[in-house]
């Protein structure tokens, strides 16, 4: 018999979470690199990765996408394989190797079934410490990542977010494309490959991490034999606090639809006032039972997507709002969205709508733990962010002290339509 909670008890329930978890292990090699070992037998596989202090924050308009493309080269040979000995040794027993570059960091990682992680372990370090940088590799990896840059202009959705976030930081590295422009690409040379390198992919500013069905034994053994050999650097330099604006830009292109983009002030990654953002945005325009998407989408039928999200870096942040739709709802939906801003700072939110945020963010965020990738990347960006990992128990306890009062506080801190920072993308006037 299928028996159910009452309504009123349904609501106001607390997620609790077992305190008896089993927190990721931290070790230091000789030389101050810090290794994280998530370690869980449930399944046989494992997810391995370092993060570097490299991407498009560390970079001048003379180094715009360097990171990126250091990224891609790194694959292209080492001293011991070639660019297709790399790939075939973790695809050909069936796991996947990639990297991404972002704002404050590149990530290279690898997913093996756990027997191969030795093999995993062994490709990683390889890239990473004994790459060729082969002029021949350089010149081809530029054209495709000329292609890169071509596709991402040829997206709407990408532009209308990267003219937004010129918009919000103007020149600041914060707002920099981390695929650099084709002009960039085609200027570097092999020197400025070697130099950055030998700037960036260093210790101590180098996080490695692993989740999963992982013997921490034998790979600390390893990474000290071989990571644990890399030479220091001078250590990460702490990044200004970047100008904010509430600007418009529009930028044609040929598409059908409008793309829309706007902004609201944010916080800092990890701030309290940042966790209390990410449960108001939910409540806004998080998902399909948010305000935002109920009246644009569900009410007025305007859209097809629509949503709020935050965006935060080391010292700034900012609530994103995106939507897409037809020229002739164009207008309308950027009304709604305004009033909708209004409609949250003069109505507020109710305490109901508050828990619903914590049960909505908290579950996420479990179900999120699923996946030995997302656990090593949260696990090395945090340790790198913030030189420490919270545990489950610790994101509970910070999502479920959020007040009612703080929320409100927040609310009227960043819902203000004179800070709206606004990019379109559109079609040709038609004639």
């Amino acid at each position: 018999m299928l028996t159910r909670l009452p309504l009123s008890l349904a609501m106001t329930t607390t997620m609790v979470i077992n305190s008896g978890e089993r927190k990721p292990e931290v070790i230091t090699l000789s030389n101050g690199i810090r290794v994280v070992f998530d370690v869980d037998k449930g399944h046989p596989t494992a997810a391995v990765g370092a993060l570097v202090a490299s991407g498009s924050r560390f970079e001048d308009e003379h180094t715009r996408g360097l990171s990126h493309f250091m990224e891609h080269i790194l694959f292209k040979g080492t001293e011991h394989r070639s660019s297709l000995e790399i790939s075939s040794a973790i695809e050909n027993v069936g796991g996947e190797l990639n990297a991404f570059t972002d704002t404050q960091y590149t990530m290279f990682y690898m997913r093996v079934p756990a027997i191969h992680t030795p093999l995993a372990l062994d490709v990683l370090s390889d890239i990473l410490l004994h790459p060729l940088f082969d002029p021949a590799a350089i010149e081809l990896e530029r054209k495709v990542i000329e292609q890169e840059i071509y596709s991402f202009e040829d997206s709407p959705d990408d532009v209308v977010t990267d003219e937004l976030l010129k918009g919000v930081y103007g020149s600041d590295p914060v707002a920099s494309n981390p695929l650099g422009s084709v002009e960039s690409v085609r200027s570097f040379k092999r020197s400025d490959f070697v130099d950055y390198f030998h700037g960036h992919f260093v210790a101590p500013d180098i996080v490695l991490s692993f989740a999963g069905d992982i013997d921490v034994d034998a790979s600390a053994r390893f990474l000290e034999d071989s990571f644990g050999r890399l030479a220091k650097g001078p250590g990460r330099a702490e990044w200004g606090i970047p100008v904010r604006a509430a600007v418009c830009r529009e930028t044609e292109r040929p598409t059908e639809q409008v793309y829309m983009a706007m902004a609201l002030p944010g916080f800092a990654q990890y701030s309290r006032q940042g966790s209390i953002l990410n449960l108001v945005s939910s409540i806004f325009g998080g998902n399909m039972s948010s305000r935002l998407f109920q009246r644009a989408r569900e009410k007025e039928a305007l859209v097809y997507s629509i949503g709020s999200f935050p965006v935060s870096f080391s010292n700034t942040g900012l609530l994103g709002v995106s939507a897409e739709s037809s020229p002739e709802n164009a207008l309308r939906v950027q009304q709604v969205i305004r009033e909708e801003i209004e409609n949250m700072r003069q109505d507020k939110i109710s305490m109901v709508e508050l828990q619903h945020a914590k049960e909505t963010v908290l579950g996420g965020f479990l179900l999120s733990l699923e996946s030995f990738f997302r656990r090593m990347h949260r696990n090395a960006s945090e340790l790198y962010m913030r030189d420490r990992i919270r545990t489950v128990a610790d994101v509970t306890e910070q999502v479920n002290s959020i007040t009612l009062g703080e929320a409100l506080s927040v609310i009227d801190d960043v819902f203000d339509t004179s800070q709206l920072a606004v990019s379109i993308v559109h079609g040709p006037e038609k004639r």
